[in-house]
């Protein structure tokens, strides 16, 4: 493989993280694909020019952030998977992740009956001073988490108050239990950084880019139904809208 010059100027970033910069970027540009055999160390370092100390540096710091898997036997693995999501229709976020053949997992799940804070008292044309269930979770896939969701509902939906109700899909509860079909729904996206309640929950860095989408929806009467936030890492998602 052709060979890559490296910044070697006093005050250049370390060589490793130059090299972790460069590959993940090969990685999310799908010159290496999701399940496929990554270089060796004797490539890399033929490619940058490097000590394989600083190769091993390079990896170990893509193991840990998610684009590489070492396994004994068989050796290092792309495991790095964009999802992009594309926004034409109302769906869940297990409905999404099912359509990209990715099973999830809710790995923290908790529902209180809760005052509204101002924005969702806007969002579901109710007043501050009323109560409504909040519902937060961490879904996951491979134990990695992929979205950290806060829900507001209407304490009029008389729903449990059974965290083992909700590890599931949402909608899916909604619709076969309580006869809510979600119509339509309006979702706004903003580029954030993670505060620490959003590293914590997603374990990524403070300060790490994230999607932030708010989403309003509409049951088969029109009535507002749910209100929601949800977080994702920004190094796994990307959407494409359908105009």
């Amino acid at each position: 493989m052709d060979k890559i010059i490296l910044n070697r100027e006093k005050g250049a970033p370390p060589l490793y993280y130059q090299i972790e910069t460069i590959m993940k970027e090969q990685i999310e540009t799908n010159t290496f694909s999701y399940g496929e055999l990554f270089l060796s160390e004797k490539q890399l370092q033929e490619m940058f020019q490097v000590s394989r100390i600083t190769i091993r540096q390079a990896m170990n710091a893509m193991v840990q952030a998610g684009y590489l898997e070492c396994s004994r036997g068989i050796g290092t693995t792309v495991v790095f998977h964009k999802i992009n999501e594309t926004i034409n229709q109302v769906k869940s976020f297990s409905e999404e992740m099912e359509q990209h053949g990715i099973a999830m997992k809710t790995t923290y799940c908790k529902i209180t009956l809760e005052g509204l804070n101002k924005q969702a008292a806007i969002e579901l044309m109710a007043s501050e001073s009323d109560q409504a269930y909040q519902l937060v979770r961490v879904r996951s896939a491979d134990n990695v988490p992929m979205v950290y969701s806060i829900t507001w509902l209407r304490k009029e939906l008389n729903l449990p108050l059974d965290q083992n109700r909700y590890l599931t899909s949402l909608y899916g509860l909604l619709t076969k239990e309580y006869g809510i079909q979600i119509m339509k729904g309006q979702d706004t996206f903003e580029a954030m950084l993670a505060n620490q309640n959003i590293s914590d929950s997603l374990g990524i860095p403070l300060n790490a880019p994230v999607f932030k989408r708010s989403r309003k929806t509409m049951d088969q009467n029109n009535r507002v139904i749910e209100y929601t936030i949800c977080y994702y890492p920004g190094d796994k998602y990307k959407y494409t809208v359908d105009l």
